[in-house]
């Protein structure tokens, strides 16, 4: 290797090791996480105990990566950062964020899991809420359904005192009308009862098994490194280069 091809890698090793050393330093933290049941049917069958099934895990997974869960990190957070979720292969959750400062970077991981924790059970509530609705408005039609029922029915047999026979078809209906709705406004109540329960069951938390902690060291490859290798490539390359010129 002649004068100008030395000068040539010393000059590409040191704009390299200039260039990568103002890069801006980044730190990367990482926490893990089964993701929770979801169904409060389970929540509650289970006492709150157990993971979720796979599917629960994609639609986890889809939650945390939604601009929503950004919007309220970026709210708390207000610095650059980028969160990335990915399913782990023992089915379990990592989310791990990149920032400018490692503290800052272990204290959004960290919490994009109780966001997405928090989001998750307005979402639960307010569907259970909306059903209880609907399902209160149709206890309450059938609870006046059967007052008026039962005080038709008894109406009919009062006046079927002096003439059974002539009322017997008309209450015969009656009472089969009766009981149809009866047994209706039971299954609501009963329905009624367990929406209620299921705002009361315990709120699906993850299951942390490895916290984000600030990193020690910056991602990438330090300086010296990119210096050193991107100097053995332009060395090769001019190498090469004066090797083809020469047989030329």
């Amino acid at each position: 290797m002649n004068r100008k091809e030395v000068v040539a890698v010393l000059v590409a090793a040191v704009v390299l090791f200039v260039v990568a050393s103002v890069r801006p330093v980044r730190y990367a933290s990482e926490t893990i996480f089964f993701v929770p049941l979801t169904l409060l049917e389970k929540q509650i069958a289970q006492n709150g105990i157990g993971f979720g099934s796979p599917t629960e895990v994609d639609a986890h997974i889809e939650l945390m990566q939604s601009p929503r869960i950004d919007r309220i990190l970026s709210g708390q957070f207000p610095h650059e950062f980028t969160l990335d979720i990915r399913k782990t292969r023992n089915g379990a959750v990592a989310a791990e964020v990149t920032a400018e400062d490692p503290q800052l970077a272990s204290d959004i991981a960290n919490r994009s899991v109780a966001v997405a924790d928090s989001v998750k059970q307005h979402m639960l509530r307010q569907n259970v809420g909306m059903s209880y609705d609907v399902i209160a408005e149709r206890t309450a039609s059938l609870k006046t359904e059967e007052q008026t029922l039962r005080g038709a029915l008894d109406s009919l047999r009062f006046e079927a005192q002096s003439d059974s026979l002539a009322f017997a078809a008309l209450i015969f209906r009656k009472e089969r009308q009766y009981g149809t709705v009866v047994v209706e406004l039971t299954k609501a109540e009963r329905k009624l009862a367990e929406l209620k329960e299921y705002t009361s069951a315990p709120s699906p938390k993850s299951y942390v098994i490895s916290a984000a902690v600030p990193a020690e060291r910056a991602v990438g490859f330090p300086a010296w490194l990119i210096a050193l290798v991107g100097a053995l490539f332009v060395g090769v390359a001019v190498r090469l280069y004066g090797i083809r010129a020469a047989q030329d």
